[in-house]
């Protein structure tokens, strides 16, 4: 990504450089909005890999933290030969699709893409990896083209998958003996990456994609309905093999598709008996209990990260869910508003879900709830999630809410599925993790934020390491209104000035602003752009950084210096 460092004529510079304002910061009639953070009051460790992608996202642009393999095409995918099914994605059809982008090196050898997606992280410093492995029972063959419902599994257009093999692991797999085997295929990983704890090895394995969906979108495999217990058998069974071969690799299931899923398993043939005999209130519990029954009985967790998948359903005025009409205030609107249906009891968004009673709406408290009860200390990931907007400054305002958001709630795990437009969504997660362009990031360490104003959210964090400065990110959702605030950060220490960087208008860059040179009594004011993500960078004085020595001087302030340089030999020029 390009980081835009917009320069203006020496004498407006100097103007904005002597004020210590943003360049927004006009005569506004909207009342200024007090926002106080407090360094001393921690409210907990943020996970650096809510920051994260799935594969396909050019991570030139993006300096994510995580990184996921998974997807429809990889619950079929046979690992000895790198062929997958699209399902009903695009006709059923067999092919070489998962390696199409991914080195030469790699096409040509098992686990092309599993080792393509190490190679990735490494190369880009992505340090958590996660890869979907195949629960459904059945992988494409090496026979190509589409796939009819005459040849459905069992048939030659499939190979059977089993979990364990009897026999020696060989690291030249049998292709013609009628199966492929998940652990044989877990050791051929280890022995060409090394497990979890080694620095190229998979952190992490998910237990397949989507199962409560299987019946639509592999619907020649799974013919008919998966049953949860059906489903909780076969991953106490994957989840074993995974546990057994690498003992640190974390578990993560059951990759549920959205709010249906996280209800009744979408309406799967035994849940409404299982729900009465047990008294849970959606498919999340009973889950969760049998996971934790498994550990019981086992006596190893079988179980680290519960996995969701949730895309908004909320509808603009329009009508649609999650549309593109970015001239229309309301539809504009209801995206920066759906974000609330993960976290506001009093927020009802316009959707399918609220029309059947939005009875697990806001959902973070909901989900805890559950792991609370029947698993604790159960982590919990978004795998795959999308608000919209990827072309535009609203889908920017909406990720950095929903990054906030996940901070706040504690979810360890968030990789966004991108869609062909990202941009304003990346630069929203670089926001986070890149703000200047040289890998500077939030902060590992939320800490308490008050504020007023109802269209801006406050996200406000420090380093463990380094308490040199305080990172505030605020977005201001008003559509078309500057929001001017007054920014307080209560501690003892005195704080000097602040770095201003903004995501606004009709570009994905994020800017360096004009800096707040003077902190007076850790006091300062700010007017925000409307539809924007600004972060502040809040500095100590270098003496008094207990933190690594912070002497670098924002880059508008020494444009400044050199413009006011350039002023001075012109008059001199002039002069003689």
């Amino acid at each position: 990504m390009n980081f835009k460092k917009t320069i203006s004529a020496a004498a407006a510079i100097l103007l904005a450089f002597s004020a210590g304002q943003s360049a927004f910061a006009e005569q506004s009639p909207q009342s200024v909005s007090k926002i106080t953070v407090t360094p001393s009051e921690k409210i907990r460790q943020i996970s650096p890999y809510i920051y994260g992608v799935n594969t396909g996202v050019d991570l030139n642009s993006v300096a994510a933290k995580s990184i996921r393999l998974g997807g429809n095409r990889m619950s079929a995918y046979n690992w000895e030969n790198n062929m997958s099914n699209a399902g009903s994605d695009y006709y059923h059809t067999s092919d070489m699709y998962l390696i199409t982008d991914i080195p030469d090196e790699f096409k040509r050898v098992p686990g092309g893409p599993a080792l393509a997606l190490s190679s990735q992280a490494q190369a880009h410093n992505v340090p958590y990896t996660l890869l979907t492995l195949q629960m459904l029972g059945y992988v494409t063959s090496s026979k190509k083209g589409r796939v009819n419902e005459e040849n459905a599994a069992p048939s030659d257009y499939w190979v059977k998958v089993e979990n364990r093999k009897d026999g020696e692991f060989t690291l030249a797999p049998d292709k013609k003996d009628g199966t492929v085997y998940s652990d044989e295929y877990l050791n051929y990983l280890f022995d060409k990456l090394g497990k979890s704890d080694s620095e190229t090895g998979i952190k992490a394995f998910a237990l397949d994609n989507e199962p409560a969906l299987w019946k639509h979108t592999h619907s020649l495999v799974q013919q008919g309905d998966l049953s949860c217990e059906e489903l909780v058998k076969k991953s106490v069974d994957l989840a074993s093999v995974v546990k057994e071969m690498d003992s640190g690799a974390e578990v993560f299931g059951p990759s549920l598709f959205g709010y249906s899923a996280f209800d009744s398993f979408a309406g799967a043939p035994d849940w409404q008996q299982l729900k009465a005999d047990n008294g849970y209130r959606w498919f999340i519990d009973y889950y969760l209990d049998e996971m934790r029954k498994a550990e019981e009985s086992s006596g190893t967790r079988l179980l680290d990260v519960l996995d969701i998948h949730y895309y908004t359903e909320a509808k603009g005025v329009c009508g649609k869910r999650s549309c593109n009409h970015y001239d229309n205030d309301g539809c504009v609107k209801a995206r920066l508003d759906s974000v609330k249906s993960l976290y506001d009891e009093t927020y009802r968004e316009d959707s399918w879900i609220t029309g059947t009673g939005a009875e697990f709406f806001p959902l973070l408290p909901n989900i805890q709830q559950s792991i609370d009860k029947y698993y604790p200390d159960t982590k919990l990931a978004f795998t795959e999630y999308n608000f919209g907007g990827g072309d535009h400054i609203s889908g920017a305002v909406a990720q950095a809410d929903m990054l906030g958001i996940f901070a706040e709630y504690g979810v360890y795990f968030a990789t966004i599925w991108s869609f062909d437009q990202n941009e304003y969504q990346l630069s929203a997660i670089n926001m986070f993790t890149n703000y200047d362009g040289s890998g500077n990031g939030f902060g590992d360490t939320l800490i308490k934020s008050e504020y007023e104003n109802g269209d801006i959210s406050v996200y406000s964090a420090i380093d463990s390491e380094d308490d040199s400065n305080v990172k505030i990110i605020v977005t201001n959702r008003s559509l078309h209104e500057e929001a001017p605030v007054e920014i307080t950060v209560a501690s003892e220490d005195e704080y000097q000035s602040a770095e201003v960087y903004s995501l606004y208008g009709d570009s994905p860059e994020i800017k360096a602003m004009p800096a707040v040179e003077k902190i007076s009594e850790n006091n300062f004011s700010y007017s925000l752009p409307p539809l924007s993500v600004t972060e502040f960078v809040i500095n100590k004085p270098a003496s008094k950084s207990g933190g690594k020595f912070n002497m670098a001087v924002p880059a508008i302030a020494a444009a400044v210096v050199i413009a006011a340089a350039a002023v001075t030999v012109l008059l001199k020029k002039r002069s003689k």
